[in-house]
């Protein structure tokens, strides 16, 4: 684990030392958002469009408004965080109140009532998508901005989120391990596994059950540093012209541009590549639902990985050298196998050689590691973006600075996920499909999207980074005249 437990002294920031359980509860909050994308990410279009035939279109539709209406609480949440005022803080409250309602709809949104009509399941997965993705809303970004205040040093972030991201990598790869190996195991009458109804059941249950816990932890895991952090700059007084009046102001800052849009492509890409992974795993390289239940671990390796090499690799290349560098890997890595089959078939192993299960465990290896430390880097620039805020402005502002990362994240997963489903039908692919039954020009055309197309949306991002101008150096400057001019307003008092 990376020291976390480093007592910091630097400037514009009071001196903080966490300690090693303080730092593994606040990571272990993250395990909700972990296992949430996963169910969503893996499962979720799955579901609907195969095993309860709703068209692809209209389970895309769905879950793209869902994420839209998400994205607009975002910026509340955030300023509603910033300026609460409680015995137990500004962030606490928020982790407490959203546990039961997302436990709770997170188990419905995975068991609808059966016979539903196309238009009754559409109804019925918009509502539920829409009441677990606000109940998260209500405990992530207070989350993201709860580490900003803990760790106040530009390294000592890199270390607490890499904690985090671990923690949500980890745990996301343990929820598709188990779901693959005991719900949707192969058999004579579902092949594949995913097929099998009944395991949707435990995996809205047993899901619903670990975010709660995961929550728990967090909140109580964190209650000691509460009378630590600062309070509350500003009355309770929150509407959407203040709301878009703070995101213009942070607008300003070409570093902040460079992060936002960034993140946008690149998530949106990435939930396009999510959607697709169950689909390609079962259909393009004909894997049985026991060889991908081993596929998240080769993830978690990855991570494993990536937590420990990522704070090192920080102060080696920066934060941007290293989100430059890991998203030409990503890229990398997800056409070099998929490319192989699409354009040279008769030099690339054929499905049913055992190669082929290594090679889809190297890139998924390659996706935790990825994974791990482009969130890791992104968290820990949105922490240093605060301080930048903070100077420019004389506000500190740590949860509407993630309202507005998390708000990229679902707008872009909103269109992401949309061209998901329309894509299925525009390629044709069949509901209920079985292993082998599908056409060879429709799984062609499903390694196309997977691969090349979607790759063409993430190098745009490796433009827009390159805007991105804190480093270490500047940094400590920011912090530097932060400190002044807190020491001067102390003088004058």
């Amino acid at each position: 684990m990376s020291r976390v437990t480093d007592s910091v002294k630097e400037a514009g920031a009071r001196p903080r030392k966490l300690s090693r359980l303080t730092a593994i509860s606040y990571g272990a909050g993250a395990s909700a958002d972990g296992i949430k994308s996963t169910a969503y990410g893996t499962f979720l279009l799955f579901f609907y469009q195969q095993l309860l035939g709703v068209p692809g279109t209209l389970v895309g539709l769905a879950l793209g408004l869902s994420i839209i209406v998400d994205a607009i609480t975002d910026p509340l949440v955030g300023q509603l965080s910033d300026r609460t005022s409680t015995r137990y803080g500004r962030r606490h409250p928020y982790l407490a109140l959203a546990a039961v309602p997302l436990a709770v709809t997170f188990f419905f949104l995975f068991n609808p009532p059966k016979g539903l009509s196309d238009f009754g399941y559409f109804t019925w997965l918009l509502f539920f998508a829409v009441s677990a993705r606000i109940a998260l809303t209500l405990y992530d970004i207070p989350h993201l901005a709860l580490g900003a205040e803990m760790a106040p040093s530009y390294e000592q972030r890199t270390g607490l989120f890499a904690v985090s991201s671990g923690f949500r990598v980890v745990v996301g790869a343990l929820t598709t391990f188990l779901a693959y190996k005991f719900l949707f195991p192969t058999t004579d009458l579902y092949d594949p596994g995913l097929l099998n109804p009944d395991g949707y059941f435990w995996l809205g249950l047993v899901s619903g059950i670990m975010m709660f816990l995961a929550m728990a932890v967090c909140f109580f895991g964190t209650l000691n540093i509460v009378p630590l952090l600062r309070k509350t700059e500003g009355a309770l007084n929150v509407n959407l012209i203040s709301i878009f009046g703070e995101m213009f102001r942070l607008s300003k800052s070409p570093s902040f541009r460079a992060v936002f849009f960034g993140l946008f492509i690149y998530v949106m890409a990435v939930n396009m590549d999510q959607s697709y992974s169950a689909y390609i795993g079962l259909h393009f390289w004909n894997l049985t639902t026991e060889s991908m239940a081993y596929m998240p671990l080769a993830s978690l390796g990855g991570a494993i990985t990536a937590l420990v090499v990522v704070r090192p690799l920080a102060k080696l290349l920066d934060k941007k050298r290293l989100l430059i560098a890991t998203t030409l890997l990503s890229v990398v890595n997800l056409n070099i196998f998929i490319c192989g089959r699409l354009f040279f078939p008769n030099l690339f192993p054929a499905n049913g050689d055992s190669i082929i299960v290594w090679m889809v465990g190297l890139n998924y290896f390659l996706v935790g590691f990825i994974g791990l430390t482009i969130l890791t880097t992104i968290n820990s620039m949105y922490a240093d973006l605060a301080d930048e805020h903070e100077l420019l402005t004389g506000n500190r502002r740590e949860a509407t600075l993630y309202a507005t990362r998390s708000f990229a994240n679902k707008g872009a997963a909103a269109i992401g996920v949309t061209l998901s489903g329309i894509a299925l039908e525009m390629i044709s692919f069949p509901e209920a499909a079985k292993v082998g039954a599908v056409s060879e020009g429709v799984v062609w055309n499903l390694g196309l999207l997977y691969g090349p197309i979607i790759s063409i949306v993430w190098l745009l991002t490796v433009w827009l980074y390159s805007k991105y101008r804190i480093d270490r150096k500047s940094h400590q400057d920011i912090c530097d005249q932060i400190a002044a001019r807190t020491q001067g307003v102390g003088a004058k008092a």
